[in-house]
Formats: structure tokens, sequence, C-alpha cells
């Protein structure tokens, strides 16, 4: 049973079990990366089968019998064609020249040049990944015989003493990972590993993984080998994305793509067909080239229209054939009624079938193409204190409205899938019913509340990626399969990372559950209906030895809810004040918001019982402890364990009472200096831990937003916010990406920056 107590929480925690701090994360080949995203290779998963003879690589080379040369021609030993470790470089460009006179005479020279390093430029996530020896045209190399790394065709390492024959290839290996990271247009990127005994063959393919083919330097098969790798790298063929063309580079330190669509319209009954180019395309994302292989190309100013609406940026992504549903159509789903502020909108999706590349039977996945409306920041850009706190009032404000309004659940909360839009912006459509009133169906944002606007759907938060969303009034019958546990590791629920709801300590007498906080006047006064459904209750004791489990375990709201807890956490945690001396991280931190989720909960405990410590935020953000305390109170205790009755065992009570202390928060502390402090440009740094911290805000990105900034401030639509690239929005650098967890989600959530 329970029983009223004071607000006042216990003095001590129970006793929970945390990870030692050696789980923290090291990129991989910290000597030869200088920024890495995680390496996300796993060998029990992505190395597929090599091929068993040099046959069985050319016809996946799918280069014709006609087209090869013979086997290994007599050759001198000092012969400069012959193919050894000391003259690969040197015979290799013979045979590349050699191709290009007989084969392509109509294209530039292929030219292999080694780049031990040396750092090429022009990747989507600022990568300073150094492959051994590259390939390129000739005229896209530098003087510094560097290049872009959209214009390189293969990635190689040599291998060197002081490391393992797996430790080479592993290296290898991530070449291909950066290259197909950096070519949206390749399905396949090539790759060599050149050693003492032999040279490794080895091909990418994107969404699948690795395939290899080790050759002694002796064989006859060689020469042959190496003639149809060559070709392959002059003429991609079905490697290639032929929708697909990379702009002319004219000596700019970046490339931008042309993607071909066909944008279909209906008049008077009839459909009609038309080729769109969609120009000067920036890739500003990239991700998961073995997995769900997304990639996010924007230019805000394109002129290329759909329907009406302007088309900013493409999203293209593999996605798993028959899934229960697809993000166009749960987009379609949010926005039919009326726009919904806060959402990203889309106007064009296509369906493209990918090449089977060796496969037997249809690929598992298809390239599915989105074609978006709006642009933004990632949320780790965010400023200052409370924008950051604005913004995550307003996307708790969208995701209660869609799980009550439109029955749809996001389920994939991350620091990628939440924009922040600076100027904000608002629906300027014009609505219809009853969600036209205010204060009733649609959202009523942060600005609005706090008197700042006279718009209620003027919002800085724009949330985006639905590819794990659900409709929960759709396809819930047996014979759709449902995937139960989806995020992406960091942000991720505790419960959804175990699959079932949160345990509560057996040991302890009884466990606090939080009273229900009250409003805040101006929340009140739009919303009377949501104060009558939680009415301010005080603090009660739960029995934990009572289940009061009401069926089986699902992913909710309050999942959602609390993963934007984590990524206000996580922002919290790396803002370094723009005028501060830096002070790290604390490791212990680190590594519990990394760990289990027994680790994530001690998180919680030291959050709510204010054992946190010395570096866990910055000194000048130490006021922000206060909210989170409150916050980590609420997520104590799981509505598995309530009764029935109780009021918060409702779906929407988490969020409800988050927003409340929220906003409380920003409008008691407005005017203090913390919340108006500029954050720096570099995040903080880990405490004593030798590791680089990634970006959460490229070199792309903000071109992209600069770009945005360029555009007519005068307009008040969505895609045209952005950021000056003068460092109004902090280019931060990120702790590590998550770890993928492939053993417990059917496809990890991606970081996308539309």
């Amino acid at each position: 049973m329970s029983e009223p107590l004071p607000n006042t929480p216990e003095t001590q925690a129970p006793p929970v079990q945390s990870s030692p701090v050696t789980r923290v994360p090291l990129p991989f080949a910290k000597h030869k990366c200088d920024q890495v995203q995680t390496f996300e290779y796993d060998a029990n998963i992505h190395q597929l089968a090599d091929f068993q003879t040099p046959d069985a690589l050319i016809r996946f080379l799918h280069v014709a019998a006609d087209l090869l040369p013979p086997n290994t021609p007599h050759q001198e030993p000092n012969d400069a064609a012959r193919f050894t470790l000391e003259n690969f470089l040197n015979a290799a460009n013979i045979m590349a020249k050699s191709i290009k006179e007989q084969r392509f005479s109509n294209s530039p020279l292929l030219v292999f040049k080694s780049t031990d390093n040396k750092s090429h430029h022009g990747h989507v996530t600022d990568t300073a990944c150094r492959p051994d020896f590259t390939v390129a045209f000739e005229h896209h190399f530098d003087s510094n015989n560097t290049t872009l790394w959209p214009c390189i065709r293969l990635a190689g390492e040599k291998a060197s003493g002081g490391k393992t024959k797996d430790d080479h290839k592993k290296q290898a290996i991530s070449y291909l990972h950066y290259l197909l990271l950096a070519r949206p247009d390749l399905y396949v990127a090539q790759g060599m590993l050149t050693s003492k005994d032999n040279i490794t063959f080895l091909v990418g393919i994107g969404g699948d993984g690795i395939r290899s083919l080790a050759v002694d330097w002796s064989s006859n098969e060689l020469y042959r080998l190496m003639y149809a790798f060559i070709y392959r790298l002059y003429d991609p063929n079905d490697f290639a994305d032929k929708t697909y063309e990379m702009d002319p580079i004219d000596g700019k330190d970046f490339a931008t793509f042309t993607i071909r669509i066909v944008v279909k319209s209906e008049r008077d009954g009839v459909t009609t067909q038309e080729e769109a180019h969609c120009s000067k395309f920036l890739p500003i994302y990239a991700s998961r080239p073995f997995q769900t292989r997304t990639h996010v190309l924007s230019n805000p100013d394109s002129e290329v229209m759909v329907n009406g609406e302007k088309l900013t940026v493409l999203k293209d992504q593999f996605c798993r054939r028959g899934t229960r549903f697809e993000e166009h159509t749960i987009l379609d789903l949010i926005h039919t009624a009326e726009k919904v502020p806060g959402v990203v909108e889309a106007v064009y999706h296509e369906m493209i079938a990918l090449p089977r590349l060796g496969r037997v039977g249809d690929p598992v996945r298809a390239k599915n193409r989105l074609g978006m409306r709006q642009s933004g920041l990632p949320f780790t850009s965010i400023p200052t204190v409370r924008a950051m706190l604005e913004t995550v009032f307003d996307i708790l404000e969208v995701l209660r409205f869609l799980r009550m309004r439109r029955q749809v659940l996001h389920r994939d909360i991350s620091s990628g899938n939440i924009m922040y839009i600076d100027p904000p912006q608002g629906v300027t459509a014009q609505v219809v019913g009853t969600d036209a009133q205010e204060g009733g169906v649609l959202p009523v944002f942060a600005k609005r509340l706090l008197g700042e606007s006279t718009n209620s759907r003027e919002t800085s938060a724009l949330l985006i990626d639905f590819n794990h969303a659900e409709h929960l009034e759709s396809k819930q019958e047996p014979e759709y399969h449902r995937v139960s546990r989806t995020g992406t590791p960091l942000f991720i629920a505790r419960a959804a990372q175990i699959g079932k709801a949160l345990p509560l300590y057996t040991d302890s007498p009884g466990f606090i559950l939080e009273a229900i906080p009250g409003s805040p006047e101006s929340y009140t006064s739009k919303h009377p209906k949501r104060l009558k459904k939680f009415e301010p209750e005080r603090a009660t004791m739960i029995d934990p030895s009572e289940d009061n489990s009401m069926g089986d375990w699902r992913h909710e709201l309050d999942h959602d809810v609390e993963s934007v807890f984590w990524l206000m956490f996580y922002w919290a945690l790396s803002a370094k004040p723009k005028e501060k001396p830096d002070e790290p991280i604390r490791l212990s931190t680190w590594a519990l918001l990394n760990g289990s989720f027994e680790d994530r909960t001690a998180q919680v405990d030291a959050l709510y019982f204010r054992n946190v410590g010395i570096g866990t935020v910055h000194s000048a953000f130490k006021p922000l402890l206060d909210l989170f305390r409150r916050l980590a109170g609420i997520l104590r205790v799981d509505r598995h364990w309530l009764p029935a009755l109780d009021t918060r065992n409702a779906p929407e009570y988490i969020v409800e009472a988050f927003q409340r202390i929220i906003l409380q928060f920003i409008i008691d502390n407005r005017d203090n200096d913390f919340m108006k402090m500029k954050v720096g440009e570099e995040v903080r740094k880990l405490e004593k831990a030798p590791q680089h911290l990634n970006r959460s805000t490229t070199r792309s990105q903000s071109l992209n937003a600069d770009n945005n900034k360029k555009r007519n401030s005068s307009q008040m639509s969505v895609e045209q916010s952005g950021a000056e690239q003068s460092g109004a929005k902090r280019p931060r650098h990120d702790p590590p990406e998550e770890t993928a967890l492939e053993e417990k989600l059917e496809d990890d959530g991606d970081e996308n920056w539309y």
C-alpha cells in the first residue's frame, strides 16, 4: 500500500552496482585518426563470406572476360610493371595508364599515390583518417598529394611492423567505412591491403559488410585481378547509384552532388512524371555504412518544387523491406489534417531497388529516398542553457501531441533526431477545425507561454527521423512483427534498453513516488484540462512487493521522454562556457552514461541524491543540477509498479511533470547569467582520458547552416533557418558516439541532420 510522505527525499540512495571506468570506449587507430566517428565494423556481423577464388572476385566485379588480359605475362625481376610490395604503386600506375589508353581514352587518368600521414579533406564527418595510399583522378590531387574524400576511388593500407595481420586488415576496412560515408553515390567501395606476403582485395558493400580475397605476389592470377579491380575504378557500373553526379569542384574544398529524381503530379485525373535535378546538394550527414547506411544532403537555395513545396533536403537510407511502417507514411499521417509545427515535412518519396551485387535473391533492404522541406542544426549546437531548455520543452510538447492526438510514437530520440532552428519558426499555413484553437489540440510552445511571442506555434525545435516510428492504431495484429526495443545507445530509455519494466530494489523498504509538481500560471491558463487531469499530489511510498502490472511491457511515450532527459544531460555534460576555463568531465559520470541500465540507473540516483561530485557539469552551470535532481526524481519509479487508478500511471504523466518542472525552472531563472551564458566551440574534455572528442557540428553542417542564414530572413518559413558560420552556433566536438547494440536492436537509430 502507499502512504503520503513529505516532499523531502531520502538521505541515502539504495545500493546499486556500477561498471568500471575502463568501459569508456576509445577510438580505433588513434595514430591515424585525429577525430573519428565510432568505427562501426563488427566482424561477427559485417564480415561476409570471402571470395573463394580469383574468378569469384572477377564475377563480383562484373568485368567481362573479353575485357581482361591473360594471366601474368612474363616479366623480368626488375620490370617496372612487376607487382611487388616495394614496386606496387609504380606498377599500379603503369597499369592504370594502360587501361585508360585501351579502354577509357576520354576519361581522366587514375593515379595511385602514397598519402601516409596526410589527411584528405572535405569528408562529411570531418575525419582526419589517413590512408597509406589513395587512388583518384589525377586532376583531383592537389600539390600536397591530397584530395577531397568524395573524389577518392580507392583507399588502401600498407602493412608495417608493430601491428598484427588482423589489426592491419581492420585498419584497411576502416578506410572503406569512411569512403562509403564520403561517397553517397557508391554502393560499393574498393580497398586494398598490401603486405610482405600478399595483397588483399577488399570490397565494402553498403548495408551489408566486407568481402575480401588475399593473393600472393607470385600468383599468376594477380595481374588479371589488378586489371579488373582498376577497370571497375574507371567504370563503377552497378557499384554506383546512377542518379548521382558529382558537381565540378572548381577549386572548392568541399564537394556537392546533383541528384536526379522523378516527380509525379496529378491533374484532372492524369498522372504525369517529370525528371527534376536537385543540384548543388551538400552532404551534411552520413552514418552506419554497413547497416542502415544513411546519407543526408541539403541545399537551402534549392529551387526544386514538389507539388508546390520546396525540396531542400534529401535523405537516402537503406531500410528493411516489409517493415510495418515506413517513414514517409508516418509523416503523411502526422500532417494530413494540418501541418504540425515542430515535425519535419516530407514532400517527396521514392523506393529504389538495390543492385544484387552477387547476392542470391533480392536484397533484404531497399534505398528509401525522402525529400524534406526543412533543415536545422543538431541539438548539440544550441548556444545557451535557456535556448536548450526551451527547445526541450517544445520537443516534449511535440512528442505528447504525436502520441495523444496522432497515436504516433517516435521511439528513437537522440542528439541527431532533434534539430535546433534559429530563428524559431511557426507554421504559416492556416489551420482548420478544433486543432486551430489555442490551448486546444495543436501544440503551444515555450515562447508563447513565456510571453515572448503571440504565435503559439513558434518553436526552435524540429523532430526528424521517423524511421522507427509506430502508429498505434494500425498494423497491430499478430502477423505484423513488432520490434519492441528501439533507440540509440546513450539516449535509449533504460526500460527499452532491457525490454521490460525497470525493477525496484527488493531489499529496500519502499520507494518514493515523487509528488505531482505544481503548474506555472501561464501553463495552467493554456492547459486547464491537463491541470484537472494531473492535479498536484503529495509524494507517496511504493511497496516493491506489489506488482500492479497491467499487461505486457511495450515502448510508450514515457520512454521517449526519458530519452529526452538523457539528451539534456548529454548537452549539459559536454557544454563549456565560452569565456570560462575548461573543467574536465568526470570520468565515472561518462562511464555510467555509456553503461548498462544498472549504470544509468545509478546515474539517475546520483543526480537525485545530489551525489554527482565535481565535474559532472561545468561549475558555471551548476544550477542545472537542481533541475536534473527534480527530473531524476520523476524517473526513479517505473509506472509499471503504480496502482492502475493512480494518475501517475498514465502514459503522458512523465511528459506533463517534465514540462511543468522545466517551464517553472525557466521562469525562475530566466534572468540569471548561467541561462544566457554562451557555450563555446569546444566541448569539455574527459578527465585524464587519452581520447579525442568528436564534432557534433561538422564543417559541412556549418556551411549548410551558413547558406540557410544567407537566405531572406524576412520569409518566416522553417526551411530558411540556419546559423552563422562565424560562430553563432558552436561547431562542438561531442564525446565519442555510442556503440551499436546490434544484438539488441533490429536497426540502430541514425544520427540524421536535416
